[in-house]
């Protein structure tokens, strides 16, 4: 047997090139490092300019700076000024805490620190060589806060340079400005202005700064001490993939890919409110125990785990219920109306009454379809299937239930498949004769249906219980068409009313449109008074 080792220590230069190369791996983590350096320091206003072609960043704050005593370790290894008093990872409020950023930058550009702390009389301006150590330092004058200046980024890791996607740099910074909408933020890229999110209220106010095409009203939002949650009402807006459905824990942006959980329970609990293949707009930020978070777990700040995950995000699927099933009923907006004046707009975000039986009172029926309702803020009109849909759709939800026949009847040409899926789902099905099945037992609403077999034929092409709830939801529900009386209609709209996501069908179809008064008014220019005697 050999004596020869054949595990043997790391060069130091190696280590160090390797820790370098896992905490900066991209430009995106480089401006995620420094601007979190900066929100550490209490900083509200942060200026950012980026030179691609020089390889150059600057990254600008106003907080309360570096105490000159501390210059000295900013950039030496494992050094932080960021762990808690217990220092125990579980006490951890900051949003750096490991001790390598500024030293593998040091590493990766020429790097320069220009600050002045709130209790210093000047600033100072100090340059680091590769290893962190002073190279050159000398007074400044300036406001206080800090300037970090990375020169020649990359310089010698070319694939990190052919690497860089401004795309990427701009959501990175997206997603942190939504964890702080009372900071300021100016950025410029090659000396122009890049995006410019002055400080604003709440999340959602941020949300609207970055998607400026975004109309108010088709937002929801709240705000407690756990959560902060902004969403589109499904029938305003919904996406082609899921680039704005997002989670945030205590100022971190969570990768979903890592932890795919999290956008499933939002998915979930937007439930049948969304047409096939769309995403919501929702993102949710998420304000926990330090405890709550598992840091040995993972320590890239990327990856997040929490010690009871299950909790947390049954908190998230109950706040996006309450927000789904808030008293305004909105529906997409469309410029229907076209005058001289600016033209009206149907919008969604009225407020009416909690009683709907006083808020909502049904005047007629358009084309034996849509039903008229009167509104104390406008018109509504609201298709009679589809918002018998959604109330047949949630009944079912809430108790599916499966009878029995007096008679069975016979279905054939099923597949094995299809019997399997109505046997699932609670259905008594049993061969009878050659490809003929008696089916004994059947959904509630379909027991009296003369198309029954139709119907169960539907249900067993669904993909899942939820599919076939859905069929059985449409099947049932009242046809255009239809006429109805005014009595039945005013039931039907209070049904519609109340329930958990009033906004769309089970299919993503908006179900009612809403003409407010101000749009009326602007259309008959009713503000164009001429006298009394015209009866304006």
């Amino acid at each position: 047997m050999s004596d020869v080792l054949t595990v043997v220590p790391l060069p130091a230069p190696m280590r160090q090139a390797i820790a370098a190369a896992e905490t900066l791996d991209s430009l995106a983590t480089v401006v995620q490092e420094l601007v979190e350096n900066a929100l550490d320091a209490g900083a509200s206003r942060i200026h950012l300019h980026w030179r691609p072609s020089a390889w150059h960043l600057e990254v600008t704050d106003n907080g309360e700076g570096i105490r000159w005593a501390d210059l000295t370790q900013v950039a030496l290894p494992y050094t932080s000024s960021k762990l808690p008093p217990s220092g125990e990872l579980a006490d951890i409020t900051t949003l750096g805490f490991r001790g390598q950023a500024l030293h593998s930058l040091a590493q990766m550009a020429q790097l320069t620190i220009c600050t002045r702390h709130r209790e210093a009389e000047t600033g100072w301006q100090v340059s680091y060589d590769a290893q962190g150590q002073v190279r050159s330092q000398r007074p400044l004058g300036m406001a206080v806060g800090t300037r970090v200046i990375a020169e020649q980024l990359f310089q010698d890791w070319p694939q990190r340079q052919q690497g860089v996607n401004p795309k990427q740099v701009q959501r990175r910074l997206q997603e942190i400005a939504l964890c702080f909408p009372q900071v300021a933020w100016h950025l410029l890229k090659d000396g122009k202005r890049w995006h410019h999110w002055p400080a604003v209220a709440s999340l959602g106010d941020r949300l609207l700064q970055l998607l400026p095409k975004i109309h108010p009203q088709d937002l929801r939002q709240m705000s407690d001490a756990q959560i902060e949650l902004v969403l589109a009402l499904p029938d305003c807006h919904h996406r082609p993939h899921p680039d704005w459905l997002g989670v945030a824990v205590n100022g971190r942006w969570v990768e979903l890919h890592s932890d795919p959980s999290w956008q499933q329970v939002i998915l979930e609990a937007f439930g049948r409110g969304l047409p096939r293949q769309r995403f919501p707009l929702c993102i949710a930020h998420l304000h926990l125990p330090p405890a709550a978070i598992d840091w040995s777990a993972a320590p890239q700040k990327r990856t997040i785990y929490l010690r009871e995950p299950e909790q947390w995000q049954a908190l998230l699927v109950e706040r996006i219920g309450q927000l789904l099933a808030s008293p305004t009923v909105p529906t997409t907006s469309y410029h229907l109306l076209k005058a001289a004046e600016p033209p009206g707009r149907y919008r969604t975000l009225l407020s009416p009454s909690p009683s709907p039986q006083s808020a909502l009172k049904v005047v007629g029926q358009l084309h034996n379809t849509y039903i008229i309702v009167e509104h104390a803020e406008g018109i509504w009109l609201i298709e009679q299937h589809i918002a018998h849909e959604r109330v047949l759709y949630e009944q079912i939800e809430t108790d599916w239930q499966v009878v029995e026949l007096e008679q069975p009847v016979l279905v054939d040409s099923l597949t094995e498949t299809q019997v399997q899926r109505l046997q699932e789902w609670g259905l008594a099905i049993a061969p009878f004769g050659v490809q003929v099945w008696a089916v004994r037992s059947v959904p509630a609403l379909l027991r009296d249906r003369p198309d029954v077999v139709a119907a169960l034929i539907e249900l067993s092409q669904g993909a899942d219980l939820t599919a076939a709830k859905v069929a059985v939801a449409c099947r049932s529900a009242i046809r255009n068409g239809t006429p109805l009386t005014l009595a039945e209609m005013q039931t039907l709209v209070d049904q519609w009313y109340r329930c958990r996501q009033p906004h769309t069908c089970p299919h993503g179809r908006p179900i009612c449109l809403q003409l407010q008064e101000s749009s009326l008014a602007r259309f008959f220019r009713r503000h164009w008074v001429v006298g009394k005697s015209h009866g304006l």
